[in-house]
Formats: C-alpha cells, structure tokens, sequence
C-alpha cells in the first residue's frame, strides 16, 4: 500500500500541463469626432485595404424624469481606422 501518490517524475513527464496567456488588447484614445449630419461613418481596414460600413450600436435610455436620453457607440476593431463620408467612393 502506498502513501504517497506518484509524481510526473514517475510517469515519465509523459504529462504536462501549459496555460496559454492571452495578449490583452490595447486601445489608445486619438480623439472624438461629431456627427456631421447626412454622412455616414466608414471604416478602413489596413491589413485587408477593405472600406465598408461601420458596426454602430445605438442605445436610449430612459431617465427617471421621464426624459430620453440617446446613446451611440462604434464598435472598434483593430487595425481600422474610421471616417465620415456621404457615401463609399468618397471615403
């Protein structure tokens, strides 16, 4: 009977363990742009060179007053840049 239970060493090192740390992303604030109306927001790829319209997410939020209050983000990927234009082939 044993005590003790058997270690990697015995078996070999047969089994091994790894954890895989993932690369955080990092996003740095350029600047903020506001809305031009009529013009819509484009992103560029640079890996890829493809214009094409960018992920927006539009959110209302009711205030206890009973106001509503309107809010839009972008969906930021990485290696895009984004611009406004009227249409593609002015981006």
């Amino acid at each position: 009977m044993e005590l003790l239970p058997k270690t990697q060493k015995q078996f070999n090192d047969s089994v091994k363990q790894e954890q895989v740390v993932k690369k955080q992303q990092e996003y740095k604030f350029i600047g903020k742009l506001k809305k031009v109306a009529g013009h819509t927001l484009f992103e560029f790829d640079k890996k890829t060179k493809e214009i094409r319209k960018a992920d927006v997410s539009k959110k209302a939020i009711l205030n206890v007053d009973g106001s509503v209050k309107y809010e839009t983000k972008i969906d930021v990927k990485q290696d895009c840049f984004y611009l406004q234009a009227l249409n593609i082939n002015n981006a």
